[in-house]
C-alpha cells in the first residue's frame, strides 16, 4: 500500500549505533584490505596484471550474485541474518589467504570473498532503504551512519602509520579477520521494519517494472563507467606511490587523508540530496572525477598525491550517497534489496573492469599513462550523464528547484538548469505518470 511521503524520518538510536559500528568495524577491515593486500599480493610473487585478475574474479563474483541474493532477501523479508553470517565467514576467508600457494587458488578464495563481501553491502543499504521508505530522508540516514565507516577506514590505516608492523604479512590478514567478524556481530542490536519481516513479499510481480525502467537503465550505464575508472585508479594507487618511493606510512596517511576528506562532505550531501535531488551532486562527482584521475599521472613526488586526494570528497561522497538514493527512489517496496543488489552488480563490475584493464595498460605502457586512459573513460561516462539522466525522486523536479532558487538567487538559475535536468533530456519536471510508475517515494513498507 503507498504511503504519503514524510519529509523527515530518523533511525532510532538503537538502529543508527549498531549500523555505525557495523560500518566502522568494516570499513576499518576495508582499509587494510584496500591499502595493503596488493602489495602482500605482490610480495608473494604475483605480477600487476594477475593482481588486476583477482580483483576482477572478486568482483565478477559480486555482480553474478547480488541480484538473485538480494530478491532472496526481499522474498524472506529478512536483512540481518545473511549479513552477520557472510561477515563472519569473510573474515575466516582471510585467515586462509595465508594458505594459499598458488594462483588457481587465489583465484577459488577470491571469488567467495568477492559474494560475501558484495552480499554485506548490498543488504546493509536496503535495511536502511527499508526504515527510510516513504521519506525524503533516505540520503541523510545513509549519510550520517556511512561517515562511521570512513572513520574506520581512518583509525585502521592511523593505526598501520604509527605501528606500521600492523601492516606487514604475519599480522595483516589477523587484523583484517578480527574486523570483519566484529563488524558482523555490530550489526545484532539493529531492528527490521515489523512489516517487512511479517509482510508475504510477492516480489515477481514488480521486478518488469526494476528491470525495465529505462531511466534506471541508463542511470546504471553512466555510473559503470564511473566507477571502473574509480576502481582501477584506487587499485594500482599504492603501488603507484611506491614506485615513487613512498613509504608505508605515508601510503597508509594516503589513503586514510581521503577517508577524512570524504566525511563532511558524506554528511552534507546526505540532506542536501534530499531537499535538492540526487542528480546534481552526482553531476558534480561524474565531472570532478576526471580531472582527478588526470592529476594523479601527474605526479612526481608521493607528498603531492594528497593534493589531489582533496577531490575525494566531491567524487566518491557525492558519487555514494547520490547513486544509493537515486536508485532506492526507483526501486518498488517489494524490490528494494533487489534495486540496492542492481546497483552493487554494476559496482562490482567496475571492479572487475577496472583494475584489470588498468593493470593490463600499466604493464604495457606505464601507470601514470593508466590514469590518463581512465581519465579520458570517466570524462565520456560524466558528459552522457549530464547530457541524458533526469532526476530520480518524484518531488525534487528541475522546475521546482529552480524556482525555489532562484527567487532568492536569481544568478544561480542557469547553474541549478544544468545541474538537476538533462542538456539534451525532456525538459522539465516528470510527468504525474512517470511519477507513479517510476518514483517510489510513495512505496510504503
Amino acid at each position: 500500500m503507498d504511503e504519503p511521503i514524510s519529509p523527515n524520518t530518523n533511525l532510532r538510536p538503537r538502529d543508527r549505533i549498531g549500523l555505525s559500528a557495523h560500518y566502522f568495524f568494516i570499513f576499518a577491515a576495508l582499509g587494510f584490505v584496500a591499502t595493503f593486500l596488493p602489495l602482500f599480493l605482490r610480495d608473494r610473487g604475483l605480477t600487476l596484471t594477475q593482481i588486476g585478475a583477482l580483483s576482477a574474479i572478486l568482483a565478477l563474483a559480486g555482480a553474478g550474485t547480488q541480484v538473485p541474493l538480494g530478491m532472496l532477501s526481499d522474498r524472506i523479508g529478512r536483512r540481518k541474518p545473511l549479513v552477520i553470517g557472510g561477515g563472519l565467514i569473510l573474515g575466516g576467508l582471510y585467515l586462509l589467504l595465508g594458505r594459499i600457494q598458488s594462483f588457481p587458488g587465489f583465484c577459488t578464495l577470491y571469488f567467495a570473498i568477492g559474494t560475501l563481501f558484495f552480499t554485506i553491502a548490498t543488504l546493509t543499504n536496503a535495511l536502511i532503504s527499508d526504515w527510510t521508505a516513504g521519506t525524503r530522508s533516505t540520503g541523510r540516514n545513509f549519510g550520517i551512519t556511512r561517515i562511521w565507516g570512513s572513520l574506520g577506514f581512518i583509525a585502521s590505516l592511523v593505526v598501520a602509520s604509527v605501528v606500521p608492523k600492523v601492516s606487514e604479512s604475519g599480522n595483516l590478514l589477523p587484523a583484517i579477520t578480527v574486523l570483519y567478524w566484529i563488524g558482523a556481530l555490530s550489526i545484532i542490536p539493529v531492528t527490521e521494519p515489523e512489516r517487512r519481516r511479517h509482510e508475504p513479499q510477492p516480489i515477481l510481480k514488480d521486478l518488469p517494472k526494476l528491470l525495465g525502467n529505462a531511466k534506471l537503465g541508463l542511470f546504471l550505464a553512466t555510473f559503470l563507467l564511473y566507477r571502473i575508472c574509480e576502481n582501477g585508479g584506487i587499485s594500482f594507487l599504492s603501488i603507484y606511490l611506491r614506485n615513487l618511493d613512498a613509504s608505508r606510512s605515508l601510503i597508509a596517511l594516503a589513503f586514510a587523508f581521503n577517508a577524512l576528506v570524504e566525511i563532511p562532505f558524506m554528511v552534507w550531501v546526505g540532506g542536501a540530496s534530499d531537499r535538492i535531488g540526487r542528480r546534481p551532486p552526482l553531476v558534480i562527482a561524474f565531472l570532478t572525477n576526471p580531472l582527478r584521475l588526470f592529476l594523479y599521472s601527474l605526479l612526481v613526488r608521493p607528498a603531492d598525491v594528497f593534493f589531489v586526494q582533496l577531490f575525494h570528497g566531491l567524487t566518491f561522497s557525492f558519487a555514494l550517497v547520490g547513486s544509493l538514493a537515486f536508485v532506492a527512489d526507483l526501486s518498488p517496496g517489494r524490490l528494494r534489496a533487489t534495486g540496492q543488489g542492481l546497483l552493487n552488480m554494476v559496482s562490482a563490475l567496475a571492479m572487475a573492469a577496472g583494475p584489470f584493464l588498468g593493470g593490463l595498460v600499466a604493464d604495457r605502457t606505464s601507470i601514470s599513462a593508466m590514469y590518463v586512459w581512465l581519465a579520458a573513460i570517466a570524462l565520456t561516462g560524466g558528459i552522457v550523464f549530464l547530457l541524458f539522466v533526469r532526476e530520480s525522486h518524484p518531488e525534487l523536479s528541475a522546475e521546482r528547484l529552480a524556482a525555489r532558487i532562484s527567487s532568492r538567487h536569481p544568478l544561480l538559475r542557469p547553474v541549478v538548469r544544468i545541474l538537476s535536468q538533462p542538456l539534451l533530456g525532456r525538459a522539465g519536471g516528470l510527468r504525474q505518470e512517470e511519477r507513479d510508475s517510476e518514483g517510489t517515494g510513495r512505496v510504503g513498507l
